[in-house]
């Protein structure tokens, strides 16, 4: 199994942090960011979230930046009031930072740059000294109390020193503890060493563990939460806490924050500081071909007992410390099982572990004419043969039991055994499924050409709703989810990370993919009230190392914040999507309490297009209007909406969070001028989303235009008709890939789901057929008065199917159209008011605010 591509921020600039850690392998460092120390300082890892302004520690061995402590200083949407907090920390040599934050006393107090060695921090050059000490002082919120963090970095040490103290400035005694709070978010593992004062964090897939360790060995580090995903607060015992701090009294806490390789480094660092002597280890893991790279090695007492564990290098090698004395490990590998062996850790000794050898898949996939293909693989195994896991959800190429791969091409280790395999490219490809039998010791090739049985000409696909860790609510790769588009063929996606201006442009040109997937800078903003305040924007001008990217701020009134968004940049011309939102609480009801009290309707004169997914939730209609945060009929009250006459085109994005099959599933054919990703214009493609020339779906292509009988006038998705008598004729036609089926075409008048427009394979066998094209027919329709038109097909009691991944693989097959907009007197479309049999609570005389001009 491949390591991780941490390559992407090491790579590069390897070169450059090799000369650094040469010219200065005595000295420590500090520097503020800016533009010209930025890619000599600036440390690499998949959580890095430093910017221009911020204060890089560090010598030949770590690596720390401390935010700069202003106010509104954010590392992300969720890791807020950073400053002065550590936010970013990483090994020198090999660097990881997957830190989200370190708060000392848990950002309770206001702090500020004190002067150090004579020098305002805020200005001083960079400079180098055996030992820095950067002090950072100010007052608690109720001006009760006042606190000094300092920050202390020696040369040659491998851990961060940092002292509080905090001032009871208020003439009574105050209780306070000396609390502080980390966020190692995602994959991390927690634990604690009572014995040596200790508390540390390990994610094993990302190669980066984080130790918290007191001074005093008398101390305990207390975290108040221990399970992976929780973001513990830690209580600092180095005194007794409980002691109320008497008037004009200073209490001094002091603590050591490192990075390691993994759980046994951290535990070692803390045991030698603690002044244990300990024994190098070295486990070596091979298997008949060699060394292991990445091989999991848990290390355990003879009785049991764990005490740590780490990864295997490229070179099959795991080197620590420990105690003198008796151990086992346990190693496990992908496709190789797993073998406990015992271990002597004394008088620096090394232990060989050798693991069975597993098999190989080694695939080339192509397209039709035998060109690489970008693509998705997974395997299950059958029978007694282990499904196998590659990596967690937040990786890049091997994902749970999925490989993701830009150009059709992997080797990855399966255990020997059976597996069933499905290979895809999206739901205008064929997928091809097959079974695989692999063998110990050999590669066995996995070959297939993909097909493009679905014609989409005239359209490109798009997900218009996206995250990654950048957005601060995950830890997913934004790589992995630039390859998790690429592999769904997904041709046009903007980047909307929640309250970030950024780009995919790098992870594009890695996969030297701009040929097939065009993008964006974009943003999600994200505010309170939930889920309402949620809009995403695009394109913006990012500007890059600036505090949330130079995107807008987040307010509290829905109003406000989505006007801001959208006026954005001089009201440059942008889409702008409203995401998953209570549409009765918008219209009209703002509290949510069932009385119209004009709800956030302003909303809707800056809103261009709004989510309105799952698409089938078309056939089902809801039995009460939705209240906050409860599960809403979204696609019906969109139908509402258009017969009080608000012309809002809908849209369907997948709000990817995690790389296993975070993308894909749902998706946007836009029309468009050229069917070449790299030669569409993100302008244009904005204008017809705007004009509503939109087909949503999971899975199934469809496409409806229609042509009135007299005057042969023609309209697509979101277009205007005039037919004169209300005659006219509806071009549909439904293609699907071999892995879906439809098998039902309905015509939506006003919203009304019209019996003599609904067309089932079980009552109109002839008009279905076998094969890519399901549907292709000239409907008659024939209305007595205005209205719109919305085509949807599904595959009744069918599902996707094991394609899109287990989360969705139950869902129902349907794509839906954008409503065509029918008038039939002559004197413009007149929307009819009809709210379905279930009221909306809005107020007499409603006049719909209509969209803004950009």
């Amino acid at each position: 199994m491949s390591r991780p591509k941490i390559a992407l921020w090491t790579a590069c600039c390897a070169a450059l942090i090799v000369s650094a850690v040469e010219s200065n392998s005595l000295a420590t460092e500090l520097i503020r960011l800016t533009e010209a120390t930025w890619e000599d300082a600036a440390p690499q890892g998949k959580e890095v979230d430093c910017i221009y302004g911020d204060l890089v520690l560090r010598n030949d061995r770590i690596v720390a930046v401390i935010a700069s402590p202003i106010k509104g200083r954010n590392a992300n949407m969720t890791v807020r009031n950073v400053g002065g907090a550590v936010i970013d920390l990483t090994l020198r040599d090999v660097q990881s930072d997957q830190l989200s934050a370190y708060y000392p006393l848990n950002a309770q107090y206001d702090l500020s740059l004190v002067e150090n060695d004579g020098d305002k921090a805020a200005d001083a050059k960079p400079k180098s000294a055996p030992t820095i000490t950067l002090t950072l002082s100010g007052p608690a919120a109720d001006s009760k109390s006042k606190a000094d963090v300092v920050y202390t970095l020696a040369e040659n040490e491998t851990r961060l020193k940092i002292v509080t103290r905090v001032t009871n400035t208020s003439d009574k005694p105050l209780e306070i503890g000396a609390v502080d709070s980390i966020r190692a978010d995602g994959e991390f593992e927690f634990g604690q060493a009572d014995a040596l004062g200790l508390f540390w964090a390990y994610d094993p897939f990302w190669q980066q563990a984080y130790g918290v360790l007191t001074a005093d060995p008398a101390g305990k580090v207390v975290a108040s939460a221990l399970k992976r995903g929780d973001k513990p607060e830690l209580r600092i015992r180095a005194t007794d806490l409980q002691t109320p701090l008497a008037p004009g009294a200073t209490r001094e806490v002091v603590r050591y924050l490192y990075p390691a390789a993994n759980s046994l480094d951290a535990l070692a660092s803390a045991r030698e500081l603690r002044g244990e002597k300990l024994s190098k280890l070295e486990v070596t893991v091979t298997d008949p071909a060699g060394p292991v790279d990445r091989a999991d090695v848990t290390v355990r007492t003879t009785t049991g007992e764990t005490v740590g564990h780490g990864q295997t290098d490229a070179e099959g090698r795991l080197s620590t410390r420990l105690p003198p004395g008796a151990y086992q490990a346990t190693v496990s590998a992908q496709g190789r099982g797993e073998k406990t062996a015992p271990l002597d850790a004394t008088n620096d000794a090394k232990a060989e572990i050798v693991l069975p050898a597993p098999g190989y898949v080694v695939a080339k996939i192509t397209n039709a004419d035998g060109a690489p293909s970008a693509c998705k693989v997974q395997f299950s195994g059958r029978g007694e043969t282990p499904t196998p896991n590659f990596g967690p959800d937040s990786a890049i190429h091997g994902v749970r039991n999925v490989q993701y791969t830009a150009d059709g091409t992997f080797r990855a280790p399966l255990a020997p055994g059976e597996y069933d395999v499905i290979i895809s490219y999206g739901p205008e490809y064929d997928a091809v499924f097959t079974t695989l039998t692999v063998t110990s010791g050999k590669e066995t090739p996995l070959t297939a050409a993909l097909k493009r049985t679905v014609d989409t000409r005239g359209w490109l696909s798009g997900d218009f709703h996206s995250h990654s860790t950048p957005s601060g609510d995950n830890t997913s790769s934004q790589r992995g989810r630039v390859l998790n588009l690429l592999a769904e063929h997904i041709e046009f996606a903007p980047c909307t990370e929640h309250n970030r201006i950024t780009v995919y442009t790098p992870h594009i040109e890695h996969f030297d993919a701009a040929s097939r997937m065009l993008s964006c800078p974009g943003m999600e903003l994200t505010g309170r009230p939930l889920p309402i305040n949620h809009q995403n924007a695009f394109p913006l001008k990012p500007t890059p190392r600036t505090q949330d990217g130079g995107g807008p701020k987040q307010d509290e009134d829905p109003i406000v914040q989505i006007e801001r968004l959208a006026m954005w940049e001089n009201g440059s011309d942008k889409l702008v999507q409203i995401n998953h939102p209570n549409l009765v609480q918008m219209v009209g009801d703002r509290d949510l309490d069932g009385k119209a009290d004009g709800g956030f309707e302003k909303m809707f004169s800056f809103m261009d297009v709004v989510e309105i997914h799952p698409p089938y939730s078309i056939f089902s209609r809801p039995e009460a209007l939705a209240k906050e945060r409860e599960p809403s009929n979204t696609m019906f009250h969109w139908l509402q909406l258009l017969n009080l006459g608000y012309r809002l085109p809908g849209v369907v994005n997948t709000d990817a969070h995690w790389n296993f099959h975070g993308s894909g599933w749902l998706r946007n054919y836009v029309k468009t001028k050229t069917d070449e990703p790299a030669k569409a214009l993100v302008a244009d493609l904005v204008h017809e989303c705007e004009h509503g020339h939109i087909i949503v779906s999971n899975g199934p292509f469809l496409e409806a235009a229609a042509k009135a009988d007299e005057g042969g006038a023609t309209a697509d998705v979101g277009d205007d008709l005039k037919a004169p008598g209300g005659k006219l004729h509806l071009k549909i036609r439904v293609q699907c890939p071999n892995w879906l089926e439809v098998n039902r075409v309905q015509i939506f008048v006003n919203g009304v789901a019209d019996p003599k427009l609904n067309f089932t394979r079980r009552a109109q066998p002839a008009m279905f057929h076998q094969g890519t094209i399901v549907f292709d027919e000239n409907v008659p329709v024939e209305l007595k008065a205005d209205a719109h038109l919305v085509v949807a097909c599904a595959g009744e009691e069918k599902q996707l199917g094991p394609v899109v991944g287990p989360d969705h693989a139950k869902e129902m097959p349907t794509a839906v159209g954008n409503p065509i907009f029918v008038d039939v007197d002559g004197g413009g479309f007149k929307p009819n008011g009809d709210m379905l049999g279930l009221p909306l609570p809005v107020g007499p005389g409603l006049k719909p605010s209509k969209p803004h001009k950009h």
